[in-house]
């Protein structure tokens, strides 16, 4: 990774020079796709502003600190810095596992064709009976409360929709003292 040091009414040492360097490889080091870091410290009387950008792969990141001590400054900014790195890859590597609404939909439906067409043998009474698909829908996700709206308006005592939040297949269903029950799987 690439640094680079600008110093606004301030003279950038060599220990301010190796404390940067040295946070900076260890950023570099847990998250290998970083390319750059600029760092502009600045003066103003008795305050010190840090500010930090670090460009990586198809991402900017950015701190701006301000206190009375530059290293101070230096180390609340770069913990920004390290803060935002960390939730981005995590939100990539959650973007990367989630399977899109589409393929949720055609993996239940694809389950449940393959459980309707196996062969039944009526020699054997402990088989479970096999239940006869008679209706296929790709749902389009829905919120908790627009699922709500759909089953008031429909004559159907369930509904099975898929969360638009959580991207799981959901289901609400009525009671018979008329209140709504929500189902959310946990999957481990």
């Amino acid at each position: 990774m690439h640094i680079s040091f600008t110093g606004r009414h301030v003279q950038i040492t060599d220990d301010v020079r190796h404390f940067v360097e040295k946070r900076a490889n260890k950023l570099d080091g847990v998250f290998n796709f970083l390319d750059e870091l600029h760092v502009v410290i600045e003066q103003e009387k008795t305050r010190f502003f840090a500010e930090l950008t670090l460009l990586a792969r198809r991402v900017t990141f950015h701190a701006r600190i301000e206190t009375h001590d530059v290293f101070e400054s230096l180390d609340t900014a770069l913990n920004r810095i390290e803060s935002q790195v960390r939730r981005h890859k995590e939100r990539m590597k959650d973007r990367r596992h989630r399977q899109s609404h589409r393929d949720v939909v055609a993996q239940l439906n694809e389950g449940a064709a393959t459980s309707s067409s196996a062969p039944t043998t009526d020699d054997s009474p402990t088989t479970a009976p096999i239940v006869k698909i008679t209706d296929r829908f790709a749902s389009k996700p829905l919120t908790v409360e627009d699922a709500a709206m759909q089953l008031q308006i429909s004559e159907d005592s369930l509904l099975l929709f898929v969360n638009a939040e959580t991207s799981q297949v959901n289901l609400l269903y009525e009671t018979d003292s008329g209140e709504y029950g929500w189902i959310e799987p946990e999957f481990s």
